[in-house]
């Protein structure tokens, strides 16, 4: 089996039409469910080109983890940004504040937990890679939403 190296463009020598598929040398993870695979296909909508599919988009989980990222990452901006205003602030009932954001964290806490039981339903699972050396460099491949993750917050 041929294997591409997506950092060179080798792709490009297989002239490849929509819908055709092929995998590379370097493996991607999903950014949502940590799913991996080097299967790569053409086409897409708008223009032509490489595109990643996670093997494990197709599953409701896969939406739920989704949208629960979502809050979580909503989440930890409001805290953060409340931080900031409490920090700030002279006259405040900081006790109330602190309460507050303590009932923040906690929700924050619960979606982590909510995020990892998740994940552990897709953990190796559904990986689709074939042909990479075990020692291939493992990348992330973005979703459509820009994860806190990605900042380190939580992995």
């Amino acid at each position: 089996m041929k294997l591409y190296d997506m950092d060179k463009q080798e792709w490009r020598e297989g002239d490849f039409e929509r819908g055709d598929k092929w995998r590379s040398e370097q493996v991607y993870r999903c950014d949502i469910c940590h799913t991996k695979t080097n299967k790569w296909h053409m086409g897409g909508w708008p223009g032509k080109g490489p595109r990643h599919l996670c093997p494990g988009d197709r599953y409701v989980e896969h939406d739920d983890l989704e949208s629960t990222l979502e809050r979580h990452k909503r989440l930890s901006e409001r805290v953060r940004e409340y931080e900031k205003i409490l920090r700030k602030a002279d006259e405040i009932d900081r006790r109330g504040a602190e309460d507050m954001l303590n009932s923040l964290r906690a929700e924050k806490e619960l979606l982590e937990e909510k995020i990892e039981g998740l994940r552990e339903k897709f953990d190796g699972k559904l990986d689709d890679v074939k042909g990479a050396s075990a020692s291939a460099e493992i990348r992330g491949f973005p979703s459509r939403l820009e994860v806190c993750w990605r900042k380190g917050e939580v992995d």
